[in-house]
């Protein structure tokens, strides 16, 4: 077989990897908090009961629930690649596990002589 028709894992980057998208995860449900809780500060800037307030005050509502939503829905994204990586990572665990166990057990019972 050559090299280009081989296949390679290296579960320790692949872990590596998934714990970088939960990081990225957590920083953007931060970031999320961070948003909500500063553009609450900005609520009662247009007023409450005039004309201008009538006209703007939907408008950034549905702004500010629509960015929240968008930000939710990539959060979920990233969480389900991090559970899709997991997943992979523990067939490549394994695939590996079973194929030494598979070398070791034919060479006779479980020993080493020397020869697959």
């Amino acid at each position: 077989m050559s090299d280009s028709d081989s296949y390679s894992a290296d579960p320790a980057r692949i872990h590596g990897g998934v714990r970088q998208i939960e990081q990225i995860r957590g920083l953007i449900q931060g970031m999320m908090r961070n948003f909500s809780n500063e553009i609450n500060l900005t609520k009662g800037w247009p007023g409450t009961n005039d004309s201008f307030a009538e006209n703007i005050i939907p408008q950034e509502l549905k702004e500010r629930v629509g960015t929240t939503n968008t930000v939710q829905a990539l959060s979920e994204a990233i969480l389900s690649v991090a559970d899709g990586t997991t997943g992979n990572l523990k067939n490549i665990l394994g695939t590996q596990d079973g194929n030494l166990d598979a070398i070791l057990n034919s060479s006779g019972g479980g020993g080493r002589s020397g020869r697959h």
